[in-house]
């Protein structure tokens, strides 16, 4: 039995829900997480669903987050840049916090969720701890991907971040929805997607379902609405407009099990582009539309992928006619690759 130490990148919801499944897989084979390292500093407060998760096992601490445009629609990368260089000083104490905890934890395994803070934190940790990087965005370095979708510049500030994780690491996983080979420095594994996910039953009813990482995006969904009348949906955000709504669109606070219910009934559904939100609606074969974060080199990257892979189309802007061209896939391929997961990855660890 081996004892687990998670740490987690706070910033949007995926890496959380990783780190969810990934704790069901490890306790259904008898490992245990001990505690849970959380960046919990940024302007969105953490999910109430995700702290009741690791009850009593859970410890926030600072880490970088984006500075987002006013139009809430996409991110800034030099001034995220710069303003994360101004924290440096809180971020290094919190590296020396979280190494001096998992030393006295003593755990077997320690997983990165992606976090750079967490990875400053193992570099030079005790030699006994086996440490393993896990996320999607070490796809985008391995030999032969391509994505070309976005800036130079923010490509090259993604992969400098990654190095940095990848060079803490003992084995680096990339999440991916598909299975391909991988190379002498990254092993591909299978979305990580949580059983009360798995075990949806779903139905296509009458309306669409959104998730809008970024809320600016909900004006364009107002717009939408109003110049197609058969766009009725339910839509999860932060951001509640006093604003006249039309009659068909409904807001939602984030709620996992509300969440989870529209998604067993949706018609469709609409997702910025993050990793997790889509591999849960692949696995159901839900039909989808993703819209890339402005700026946000990785969600290109993951757009690019939807359509590569075939899941679901790509759109910039959600204009009258988009609707009419989600399409649902045979999913049967996908969902044997998913159901592989939990067997790689404890796989990998026990090797």
């Amino acid at each position: 039995m081996a004892k687990c130490v998670f740490i987690v990148q706070g910033e949007g919801r995926g890496h959380m829900s990783q780190s969810m499944a990934l704790r069901e897989y490890l306790e259904d084979a008898g490992h245990t997480v001990e505690s849970v390292f959380v960046g919990c500093n940024f302007p969105k407060p953490l999910p109430e669903y995700y702290r009741e998760s690791f009850n009593g096992n859970l410890n926030c601490f600072h880490s970088p987050y984006f500075l987002r445009t006013p139009n809430r629609k996409g991110i800034y990368v030099g001034r995220t840049l710069l303003f994360n260089l101004a924290r440096s000083m809180i971020y290094l104490l919190e590296v020396n916090r979280i190494k001096k905890e998992i030393n006295a934890i003593e755990p077997d395994v320690v997983f990165n969720f992606y976090d750079v803070v967490g990875a400053l934190a193992l570099k030079n940790i005790d030699p006994k701890i086996q440490r393993i990087g896990i996320g999607h965005h070490f796809f985008l370095h391995l030999d032969g991907y391509q994505c070309n979708k976005g800036s130079i510049w923010h490509k090259w500030f993604l992969k400098i971040h990654t190095s940095m994780i990848m060079r803490s690491c003992d084995r680096v996983l990339a999440l991916s929805f598909r299975e391909i080979e991988g190379d002498s420095t990254i092993e591909v594994v299978p979305p990580l997607i949580r059983k009360k996910f798995r075990s949806i039953e779903y139905h296509p009813g009458e309306r669409y379902l959104v998730y809008l990482l970024n809320e600016g995006y909900l004006y364009d969904l107002i717009t939408l609405s109003r110049n197609d009348p058969d766009f009725i949906a339910d839509v999860f955000t932060d951001l509640f407009p006093e604003i006249d709504l039309p009659s068909g669109i409904r807001l939602h606070s984030l709620s996992g099990e509300k969440f989870q219910e529209k998604m067993a009934s949706c018609r469709g559904m609409i997702t910025t582009s993050g990793f997790d939100t889509v591999a849960e609606a692949a696995y159901l074969g839900i039909p989808l539309v993703v819209v890339p974060v402005q700026h946000h080199f990785e969600q290109r990257c993951n757009s690019h992928d939807v359509e590569r892979s075939g899941i679901g189309i790509t759109t910039t802007e959600l204009v009258p006619g988009i609707l009419h061209q989600m399409q649902a896939f045979d999913n049967k391929e996908y969902r044997k690759w998913v159901e592989r997961a939990g067997e790689l990855i404890i796989k990998i660890m026990e090797e």
